[in-house]
């Protein structure tokens, strides 16, 4: 059976394309340093004196083991660290490798060898793009079908439904459900029912399947708790409730008594002031980079169609207050009219428009401004409404008061804080993510927000707008 030849392996499978993936990062990187400070006139220093200097690949491996970015352990992988926290980690691994490497040239006679120069520019690039390798073997390990670890999942539910998706689709979890369990004998979508909540130790047993994924009550799962222990090696238990802030929950003990503490960011002015001034600096930065593209954007549209360059829509900030959101104008005068005539004799548009607020071949939308859609350049005049403080570089997503229905009670938590220029939603599919799991995206930032976050999902936006993914 094919899950019992994988089912040991997968895991270990998935760490050792990890360490890999890292390994060709640093020699990428250290490749491209080394040339670039060559061609920049570093002439004295030889490119062949930096092979010896290959330890530096294997200490950052080893570094990353220590701070469990393999799946945790090595030979019992686990569940994968969040994107966040595994940026941080591979960020602060990079640095503290290339600080050794430093040192270590400080006291050796390899000190007039290798050049300061290409350590910083290395050890900045993969500091910012391991990542990046480590999802393109993510990507690879997935579209092959190899090292994916099997798993079961108990409920069939509307999380349980949500997490098998993810099993399907994410590259990153490397999880393949082969099998579901419920108690009242209904079915998840896309995958085989294998039995009720009592056959999931004996199907573990004769599937050699190690890990389990339950989404049901957590009564359930203390009932069942006893029953798992005398088999699975991993038990997963993702809660109902969708909200539940993992990134700022911690576990905590109480003389045997096991629970989590759950950190109510949205409570801490002083993680206010941080994001304040966070938002301020990006701001500053982006204003003076791309002072001469709005030069050119604004002349642009001037140029190709009638009215004012930039438009102003009505967009619901924090605590619910209306604020007026700027925008590069990007579509006609009449852009009303020939809304309101399109939704009036296209019935698929009508049901498009009401199902996202947007559509995708929107006749309102000038040649300059479908331009300016697609590359999100139309939305860089919110860097004023940052420095207005009406909004953020990295937030939830404004909406207007129509989708207010789609958070239902949701939106008291959405509205604590103020929308963003980006967010998780723009770098998980932008236009092409289905609405709850926008809402779910939103909440989760408003819950586990850090400064790690916001600078990851800057430079996911910065991949995004470049490659024109899933934006309309």
């Amino acid at each position: 059976m094919k899950t019992a030849r994988l089912s040991t392996l997968a895991g270990l499978g998935r760490v050792v394309a990890l360490m890999l993936a890292d390994m060709i990062c640093v020699c990428v990187m250290w490749f491209v340093a080394v040339l670039g400070y060559k061609w920049l006139g570093g002439a004295h220093y030889d490119p062949v004196d930096y092979l010896q200097f290959w330890p530096v690949g294997v200490f950052f491996v080893w570094i990353n083991s220590v701070v469990r970015l393999y799946h945790g352990h090595c030979i019992y992988p686990s569940v994968p660290l969040n994107e966040v926290e595994e940026f941080r980690r591979l960020f602060c691994s990079a640095i503290v490798t290339h600080l050794v490497a430093m040192a270590f040239l400080g006291f050796s006679r390899h000190v007039d060898v290798l050049s300061r120069v290409v350590l910083v520019i290395s050890g900045l690039g993969i500091a910012i793009f391991a990542q990046s390798f480590r999802n393109a073997v993510r990507r690879i390990l997935k579209r092959l079908d190899i090292a994916q670890i099997p798993v079961f999942i108990v409920g069939s539910g509307e999380i349980a439904q949500l997490i098998s998706s993810v099993c399907a689709t994410d590259d990153a979890l490397g999880y393949r459900i082969v099998g579901s369990f419920d108690s009242k004998g209904r079915e998840l979508k896309g995958v085989p029912r294998l039995g009720g909540l009592r056959d999931i130790v004996a199907a573990g047993r004769e599937m050699r399947v190690n890990r389990v994924v339950v989404c049901e009550d957590v009564r359930i799962l203390e009932e069942l708790m006893i029953d798992f222990t005398e088999h699975f090696q991993f038990i997963d238990y993702f809660p109902t409730n969708r909200t539940f802030p993992v990134s700022g929950s911690r576990t905590i003990s109480a003389r045997g008594l096991g629970g989590v503490e759950l950190v109510n960011q949205t409570c801490m002015k002083e993680l206010g002031w941080e994001k304040r001034a966070m938002d301020t600096f990006f701001a500053c930065v982006a204003m003076v980079l791309f002072s001469p593209l709005f030069l050119v954007i604004a002349a642009a549209v001037k140029l190709t169609s009638k009215g004012p360059v930039f438009y102003r829509h009505e967009r619901l900030g924090s605590d619910g207050k209306s604020i007026k959101v700027w925008k590069f104008r990007s579509m006609y005068v009449d852009a009303d009219e020939r809304l309101g005539e399109i939704l009036a004799s296209d019935p698929k548009a009508k049901a498009e428009w009401e199902a996202n607020f947007k559509l995708k071949d929107d006749p309102r939308i000038t040649p300059v401004g479908r331009f300016l859609r697609r590359s999100s350049l139309d939305e860089l005049p919110q860097l004023f409404n940052v420095f207005a403080g009406t909004m953020a570089v990295v937030g939830p997503r404004p909406i207007v008061g129509e989708e207010v229905q789609y958070y239902g009670d949701k939106y008291r938590l959405f509205s604590r804080v103020r929308p963003g220029i980006t967010g998780l939603w723009q770098v998980s599919g932008r236009s092409d993510t289905d609405y709850p799991h926008r809402v779910a995206l939103d909440c989760y930032y408003v819950l586990n927000w850090s400064p790690w976050m916001d600078i990851w999902v800057i430079l996911r936006t910065v991949y995004a707008v470049f490659s024109m993914r899933g934006a309309c």
